[in-house]
């Protein structure tokens, strides 16, 4: 518990200290060592002074009593006691520091002294000298200050004791006089030191502090400051690494920057992209496709307006235009012209995207906008879908700065995008309504397959099933007849009724299906149907086959489809082309087979008749397109008024 205290005071001792500049700390620690030294140095050669001083004077007053006894022996002995005052005086005054001086008898008694009133009380016993002993000191405190008695024996101590007093007045005074000297010196050194440490301090701190400014200006964002080498010492080689280590440092601050430049590019293109593909997410008209990806994509990348327009090919009316942020819509061409005059038919004369500036531009590219502000220049980007230009996409901005390559480029990409949405949702259309075309057909083939039962019932029943009830009513007469001629008249007729119903069931079964096709194959089925429907329609049909070598056969599912569909397109034929001639083409290729019907009739707008709903007069057309679809083939059909009709289908096959 004790050292936390003294962990806490350490913390806010340095938190002080660590404060102080780098300046005062060198000058400080100079200034402490000058000072620590110089004081330690006069302190030291104090104690050292002072202690040889008391030991001279030790020595001098052991001297100056010995020199005493010895000289006052024989004037005791002889009793001359002037002479023995006048031998204390010359000793008191020939040695300075000597205070007084006395002479004791052996019985104690003071014979001579050099004290003006009288020798001072209790000084006498102060200092006794014991049996056996050569001298005595004893240091007495006095007014005068500390003086040091002397006591030696005189004659071994049987004429009694010298005395003197040695006062350490000078002593204090050379030791003060020598302590002021070295304190002055140490002044003076500290002074010297103090100049030594503001030098030190300027040279080691000067390229510091340019260091710390460089520093403090590069934290502030500004790498253009180099810090000085001063020399080649460690400090200049701190500021040469400085300054690699700043160079580096901007050379990544640029990276970095162009990599946030990269990245926020590349968010905006996600953003704008994200955009695209969350409005075709849905399975939406193109229209309102068109629309929330305009407004999302203007709204991503912060141009104020904007419209799509796509070709009349695509399955819109000519000139319609998806547009947002314009007061007006303004005239497009969705045809290339020469010269181009609004930016639709600029864009697909070119192929690809451009910039327009509106810069005293009041044509049909400038139309006025809902907001505040005027577009000075417009971006326009074709469409694209499998190689094919579906439309233009075009921007307004208010900065012509802001349409770059790089924005150009982003908007070629999401017009690329934008183009597979409108493909995609094209066909969805598309695929939408031939579920709604196959749903109605599958009404209507169940419709006519229930036809179809009807009349083969009717048939069984109004021809069979009479023929039989004949056969039964005659064998019933003929059992009843008597004579054998009339046995053979009425079973003749019988044979007769029983061969008619047979020939309608076999009619009937080949209406239903040809035996010829399971037997022969197409070819001769084909050449079986031709004989009756010239005899039944009176058309001259040729018919041509090519491929196919000797007893090679179809696969019989396809066999079985291109017999109905030439059935089918012969019949449309008959009923409605009012045609001249009719030919009939069919090629076996190596995985496919082609047939090819026809006619010189009235024709028909084809576009018109397979995009309307499905009607009665029009079943047999959807039929043809969903058989060759199931096979996975295609169909198709070109007529136009007045330019007959062609039916051509072609079906792949394993073989």
């Amino acid at each position: 518990m004790a050292m936390k205290p003294l962990t806490e005071m350490a913390a806010r001792l340095w938190s002080v200290v660590g404060a102080v500049s780098v300046r005062t700390k060198i000058m400080g620690i100079v200034l402490g060592l000058v000072v620590l030294l110089g004081l330690g140095i006069t302190l030291r050669v104090r104690l050292t002074l002072e202690a040889t001083l008391r030991q001279q004077l030790e020595m001098r007053g052991i001297s100056i009593a010995r020199d005493l006894a010895a000289r006052s022996t024989d004037l005791i002995l002889t009793n001359n006691t002037f002479a023995l005052h006048s031998l204390v005086r010359d000793t008191v005054e020939n040695n300075e520091d000597l205070r007084y001086a006395f002479v004791v008898d052996d019985r104690g008694q003071v014979i001579a002294h050099s004290f003006d009133r009288g020798i001072p009380r209790g000084l006498r016993e102060a200092n006794p000298v014991g049996e056996g002993e050569r001298y005595r000191l004893q240091v007495l405190k006095t007014e005068e200050g500390l003086v040091w008695d002397f006591a030696v024996p005189v004659f071994g101590g049987e004429a009694g004791v010298a005395r003197v007093g040695l006062s350490e007045e000078h002593l204090q005074a050379a030791v003060a006089s020598t302590s002021r000297q070295l304190l002055l010196a140490t002044a003076l050194a500290s002074l010297v030191g103090i100049a030594a440490g503001y030098l030190l301090t300027w040279v080691l701190t000067r390229p510091v502090l340019s260091l710390v400014r460089v520093t403090q200006a590069i934290a502030r964002g500004d790498l253009s400051q180099r810090a000085p080498v001063w020399a080649n010492d460690e400090i200049g080689r701190l500021g040469a690494a400085f300054n690699a280590m700043v160079l580096e440092l901007g050379r990544a601050r640029a990276e970095a920057e162009e990599f946030d430049r990269a990245l926020l590019r590349r968010n905006r293109e996600l953003a704008a992209l994200n955009a695209v593909a969350l409005a075709a997410s849905d399975p939406v008209d193109i229209s309102s496709l068109l629309e929330r990806a305009l407004r999302g994509l203007l709204t991503t990348l912060g141009f104020p307006a904007g419209w799509v327009c796509l070709r009349a090919q695509e399955g819109v009316p000519p000139g319609s235009v998806i547009q947002v942020g314009l007061a007006e819509t303004p005239h497009h061409e969705t045809s290339p012209v020469e010269p181009p005059t609004c930016p639709c038919a600029l864009v697909l004369q070119a192929g690809r995207s451009t910039v327009i500036s509106l810069a005293g531009n009041p044509g049909p590219a400038r139309p006025r906008l809902m907001g505040e502000g005027e577009a000075v220049a417009l971006a326009a980007a074709p469409l694209v879908a499998r190689s094919r230009i579906l439309g233009v996409l075009s921007v307004y901005a208010a900065k012509p700065e802001s349409l770059d390559a790089e924005e150009l480029a982003l908007l070629e990409a999401i017009g690329r995008e934008l183009g597979v949405a409108v493909e995609n949702a094209r066909l969805w259309e598309e695929l939408r309504h031939k579920e709604a075309l196959r749903g109605q057909l599958l009404d209507k083939v169940i419709v006519a397959q229930e036809e179809e039962r009807k009349r083969v019932a009717r048939e069984l029943h109004d021809d069979t099933g009479q023929a039989i009830s004949s056969l039964m009513i005659g064998l019933k007469v003929a059992s009843e007849t008597s004579t054998a001629e009339e046995i053979r008249e009425r079973l003749g007729e019988l044979r007769g009724i029983a061969a008619q119903t047979l020939a309608n069931v076999k009619d009937l079964a080949r209406e239903l299906r040809p035996s010829l096709l399971d037997d022969l194959g197409l070819t001769a089925a084909l050449e079986r149907y031709l004989l009756a429907y010239r005899a039944r329609f009176g058309l001259e049909v040729d018919l041509q086959v090519t491929g196919f070598a000797d007893s090679e056969r179809l696969p019989s599912q396809v066999e079985i489809t291109l017999y109905r569909i030439i059935q089918e397109a012969l019949t449309n034929v008959a009923k409605h082309a009012q045609a001249g001639n009719v030919s009939v083409v069919v090629e076996r290729r190596a995985h496919s087979v082609i047939a090819l019907v026809e006619d010189d009739g009235l024709g028909f707008d084809a576009h018109q008749a397979l995009s309307s709903p499905i009607e009665e007069g029009r079943l047999g057309l959807y039929g043809m397109q969903e058989r060759a679809s199931l096979l996975g083939g295609r169909l198709v059909l070109e007529s136009g008024p007045g330019r007959g009709t062609t039916v051509q289908v072609e079906i792949p096959f394993e073989g």
